[in-house]
């Protein structure tokens, strides 16, 4: 008999610590999906419908562990170094980022631009390695784990470019509020970039994720078509003339193809 109790508190324990697990995975998957300005704990608690002390205790505990950060004179919580490690691991799982690397130096070294591989996080994008270049000022802002609204940068408006209309629909939908945090951009003028990128075959896109900057965008595909991320090249608007944004893909186009039998394999 004495043993009734002391299983039915091991499943109050149990479901206890579940419940806690999801709830902090809830706060994680808050700020990612509003990485670009991160969220106050204010924000949190309305958000999550969390008690104020409940959320308190547990972005507390994300930030030991180095899930979130909150950077010195900001109220806002944004990803984690740990994150950008979880990221960058999950592209060398795929072998990605060991394909990509000496391409993204070698465009870089070619243009004189950043570059950056791209994968896509169900709706956002994020980068997983980059490349700097010799130009004076270079896209710095966008560091590896970055994330963002799938299409608000060229590599993401690539890879939305190639999803079914009902997916990239659902997409839209679901990321409409989020749109407002780059500028002007909102549903229908992605619907556009969409159809332009399709219709030119790489995507070109400028101001909404850095302002000031034009960036080009080409997918990475294996031989069953499977996209696996993308390419992305960019530099001021100034400095990206139409002419310049085609060579800078011919340029990336030239160096995918030499590492197309390694993505394959993919």
């Amino acid at each position: 008999m004495s043993s009734l109790p002391s299983n039915s508190n091991e499943a109050a324990s149990q479901h206890s610590g579940t419940q806690s697990l999801e709830r902090s995975i809830s706060l994680l998957k808050l700020v990612a999906a509003n990485s670009q300005k991160g969220l106050r704990l204010v924000d949190l608690v309305r958000l999550s419908g969390m008690e104020r002390p409940t959320a308190y205790r547990m972005v507390q505990s994300l930030m030991k562990h180095g899930f979130l950060s909150r950077p010195a004179g900001s109220s806002r919580y944004v990803l984690g170094e740990y994150c950008r490690e979880l990221g960058a691991q999950f592209a060398d799982r795929l072998d990605l980022r060991a394909i990509c690397d000496p391409v993204l130096k070698a465009i870089s070294e070619e243009t004189g631009n950043s570059s950056f591989l791209i994968i896509r996080m169900n709706l956002d994008s994020m980068c997983v390695a980059r490349a700097i270049g010799g130009y004076p000022i270079q896209i710095v802002s966008v560091k590896v784990g970055h994330r963002q609204p799938l299409g608000v940068g060229a590599g993401g408006l690539a890879i939305l470019g190639t999803l079914p209309r009902a997916e990239q629909d659902e997409c839209l939908r679901t990321n409409a509020k989020r749109l407002s945090a780059y500028g002007s951009l909102n549903v229908s003028t992605l619907r556009a970039m969409i159809a332009a990128t399709q219709n030119r075959g790489y995507a070109v896109i400028g101001h909404y994720s850095v302002p000031g900057v034009i960036g080009i965008g080409v997918t990475l595909k294996n031989s069953a078509g499977k996209v696996l991320g993308a390419i992305t090249t960019g530099s001021l608007d100034s400095r990206m003339t139409k002419d310049i944004q085609d060579k800078a893909m011919q340029t990336v186009n030239r160096h995918i193809s030499s590492i197309q039998e390694r993505l394959d394999l993919l």
